[in-house]
């Protein structure tokens, strides 16, 4: 009986995570054949393809999306992988895998706004070599950001998706025995290179296929970024999509629909394409890779990417360092390097905005990601229990949400919120960001409550029979590490996410990243600096506290414990 209880359980946390993106997909592909009752379309036709079709500005945005969304996952993972092989067992590169996760928490949005004050021609790289090298004396007119080639938006893709990359290649070195590999190889005369590029990576791919696909499909319909950064004239397809849904032409929202249907084949086809590419490039190396040179000509591409992955984390740190910079900045004018006057000012005059931002933030962050953090130990608990070890459908449906993009399905779900009457309100944005920060949250839970050793509760229940009072103190106190990991991860997904809170939101709720994206076109960069510090700074600081809890959570217990033990002895009516 209990064990038919955890099957039906297990399928409706998968139903759970399903529906609403199945709902979202028909209420986009419906409209996207002319099928919209609530217009009075009560019919389907083709109207909206042929309209897509003759649109011009929907190829050139394809065009542009495929431009970007290509070539930032391929940089991203040669550069990655460039700094891994040149990196690894060096002890210079363990203060480089330090940086990684503040980088990952940090929205993009933020690091956006950060890459937009350094790039652009009056920002922080131009003033440094101006007027002394440059000559420039007022700022230039460039395109140095925004640019219609997408140049800028790509560095910032890269800038966001090597990290990320790096991490997972990192975290996967242990099924493929990097250091034992390396030490062989390099026995036999293989330079370190050589080793790589030969023996580890081919190995190393299968594993990190999956957050690769993640990143070209977040390259792919990438709002926000694109938004702050990326040109707009014409916009990226994800941007164009979200100007058509928007509209006040109701009758874009077919085409639109019809635009989002296409951005997810155009995802297939990439994705479909990538697999080829890969499977050829594999054959032609086949004989190169076994040739049995100790070096080779190719390992000079791993070279060029170690430069280009220091210049990229580089860029990304600076890029973080001037946001508190124009927060605090009084007067600072083209070509001094540093603002000539500081204040706080800026700061107290957003004070009030700030504070509604933050409460919004943190409010709908801490909400998704501590459900988020119950519904992955529950189904945890349940695999366990019904010992399923990788064959559940929940395993591959947690990566839909990731995989499709936000455009193609979320303002299908947004006609569901209407209908019900969820729309605006904050339970709703909460729902919504819950279905992207659950698969993040799962994921990196999932690995060590599964390898978590039973016998430690099973003792505990021998001595003391209370399963939830021993669940709750012995296993989940053993697992705090990961817990507290996978919360922070949660929480920078749930801070970072835009068109969730945009779409579900209706505008009555605005959170820091929205408000930043918003703001970040206004020319106002003492706010928006402001605003994106903030938003950088929630994300950090809860990884600090979940980097910094652990080790020492016991012993703050026990002294706490003890001292409120002291207090009650102390107390007169005891005493009596």
């Amino acid at each position: 009986m209990l064990f038919n209880r955890l099957r039906i359980t297990s399928w409706l946390l998968a139903l759970l995570l399903t529906i609403p993106v199945l709902v979202g997909l028909v209420g986009t592909l419906l409209p996207a054949f002319h099928y919209f009752p609530p217009l009075g379309e009560l019919h389907f036709s083709l109207a909206s393809w042929r309209a897509l079709w003759q649109n011009d500005e929907f190829y050139s945005s394809l065009k542009l999306t495929l431009i970007t969304g290509i070539i930032a996952p391929v940089v991203a993972l040669w550069i990655a992988l460039s700094l891994l092989a040149w990196g690894y067992q060096r002890a210079f590169f363990q203060k480089i895998e330090k940086l990684l996760a503040p980088i990952l928490a940090i929205p993009h949005a933020a690091i956006a706004i950060g890459l937009l004050f350094l790039l652009s021609p009056s920002g922080w790289l131009m003033r440094l070599f101006s007027p002394w090298l440059t000559g420039f004396d007022r700022p230039p007119n460039w395109i140095t950001v925004q640019d219609p080639y997408g140049f800028s938006l790509i560095f910032a893709l890269v800038m966001k998706e090597m990290p990320y990359l790096l991490f997972i290649m990192l975290a996967s070195l242990h099924a493929i025995d990097a250091r034992k590999t390396l030490e062989v190889c390099q026995t036999l005369g293989y330079k370190r290179l050589t080793i790589w590029r030969k023996v580890l990576i081919p190995q190393l791919y299968p594993i990190i296929r999956m957050p690769i696909f993640i990143v070209i499909a977040f390259s792919l319909t990438v709002v926000d970024l694109a938004v702050v950064i990326g040109p707009n004239t014409p916009s990226t397809l994800a941007v164009t999509l979200f100007h058509w849904f928007n509209d006040p032409e109701l009758s874009k929202r077919f085409v639109a629909s019809a635009g989002a249907i296409a951005l997810m084949l155009v995802i297939g086809v990439v994705m479909l394409g990538w697999e080829l590419a890969h499977c050829a490039l594999t054959r032609l190396t086949k004989a190169e890779r076994s040739n049995g040179k100790r070096t080779g000509f190719t390992d000079y591409l791993l070279r060029m990417g170690v430069l280009f992955g220091l210049v990229t984390l580089f860029s990304a740190l600076v890029s973080l360092v001037i946001l508190p910079i124009w927060s605090l900045t009084r007067r600072w004018r083209f070509p001094d390097a540093l603002p000539s006057s500081w204040t706080f000012d800026n700061i107290k005059r957003a004070y009030p905005i700030l504070i509604e931002l933050s409460s919004n933030t943190l409010i709908i962050a801490f909400s998704a990601t501590l459900i988020a953090c119950l519904m992955s130990a529950l189904m945890l608990e349940i695999k366990r229990l019904t010992k399923h070890s990788e064959n559940h459908p929940f395993d591959w449906l947690i990566y839909v949400p990731i995989l499709l993009p936000q455009i193609g399905f979320l303002f299908g779900l947004h006609i569901l919120l209407i209908q019900i009457n969820l729309n605006g309100t904050l339970s709703a944005i909460i729902a919504l960001h819950l279905m992207y920060v659950l698969p993040y949250v799962y994921l990196s839970l999932r690995g060590p409550y599964l390898a978590y050793n039973e016998d430690y509760l099973v003792q505990a229940n021998r001595l003391t029979h209370r399963p939830w009072r021993n669940y709750f103190v012995i296993k989940l106190a053993m697992l705090k590490p990961a817990l507290l990991t996978a919360f922070a991860i949660g929480f920078s997904v749930s801070i970072a996410q835009y068109l969730p809170t945009l779409i579900a939101g209706e505008g009555r709720y605005s959170t820091l990243t929205t408000e930043a994206v918003t703001q970040a076109a206004s020319g106002d960069r003492k706010q928006v600096g402001s605003m994106a510090l903030l938003q950088a700074f929630f994300p950090v600081f809860v990884f600090w506290l979940a980097h910094v809890l652990p080790p020492r959570w016991t012993r703050w217990r026990l002294a706490l414990y003890l001292r409120l033990r002291k207090c009650y002895k102390q107390l007169p009516i005891h005493g009596q």
